[in-house]
């Protein structure tokens, strides 16, 4: 698929390398903690989450949708501690079995998809049951304070210089509407990100039912996903997970 935002992924690129020299790393370990198993990463971007892996991941499947933003992860791609497969993917469409993922993670991701439920759907999907969903969020500010005013005037002109992401998502609302358990979510204040940005919500929120013991039975691996728009690399990916598994 070709670049959407070449350009804004080179400046996030730098931003982010930024962000792993004043804290921002931090706070990815600390959205990881508790990651177990077979970690699905939703939007890798420059690959800086894979410098964070708690010691009980034992492999990663990473989905990107950028092709430079890809070209950015790919040194850390190489190097991860765990076998690491990166693919290009929209978190609305992830080309992966249903229960197929013991934990996932999304990190500066729900605010820029062009479909937050359908992607907290999907993520729902490809959890096991108890499966994890580790959380580093932006998230709007409360109702009523003058922030939040001042993010809903800005948002028309933030999402186009920002590539496509957005300064008025409610993350919980969202994933509480997907039946995710979000109690131990917290929201917190990151600096030193700027103040539109700046609330955050972080933590892990839970896919209903017990944990499971094996895989469940759902999508047949290789079977098309409903709009991927890169089926080769969907129905490789099936391949790989089914003979993982």
């Amino acid at each position: 698929m070709p670049d959407a935002h070449p350009i804004f992924a080179s400046f996030f690129a730098g931003v982010a390398a930024l962000g792993e020299r004043t804290g921002y790393g931090r706070r990815r370990a600390e959205a990881l903690t508790g990651a177990r198993g077979r970690l699905l990463i939703v939007g890798l971007g420059p690959g800086h989450d894979l410098a964070h892996l708690p010691g009980g991941v034992t492999e990663v499947v990473a989905v990107e949708p950028e092709p430079s933003m890809r070209g950015y992860s790919t040194r850390r791609v190489h190097r991860a501690q765990v076998p690491t497969r990166l693919v290009g993917a929209v978190a609305e469409a992830l080309p992966l079995p249903d229960a197929s993922v013991d934990a996932a993670l999304v990190a500066l991701v729900l605010c820029s998809v062009s479909d937050p439920a359908g992607a907290a759907a999907e993520l729902g999907r490809v959890l096991r049951p108890g499966g994890t969903l580790h959380v580093l969020e932006h998230v709007q500010a409360p109702v009523g304070s003058r922030l939040r005013s001042w993010q809903n005037r800005l948002d028309p002109l933030w999402s186009r210089l920002a590539g496509g992401c957005h300064l008025t998502r409610d993350t919980r609302r969202t994933l509480v509407d997907a039946g995710f358990d979000t109690r131990q979510l917290r929201t917190i204040s990151v600096r030193p990100a700027p103040a539109l940005v700046a609330l955050h919500l972080v933590g892990t929120a839970r896919r209903p039912g017990p944990p499971a013991t094996r895989p469940a039975e759902g999508r047949k691996c290789g079977e098309p996903m409903p709009g991927d728009t890169s089926p080769r690399l969907g129905s490789s990916l099936a391949a790989w997970l089914r003979n993982d598994a």
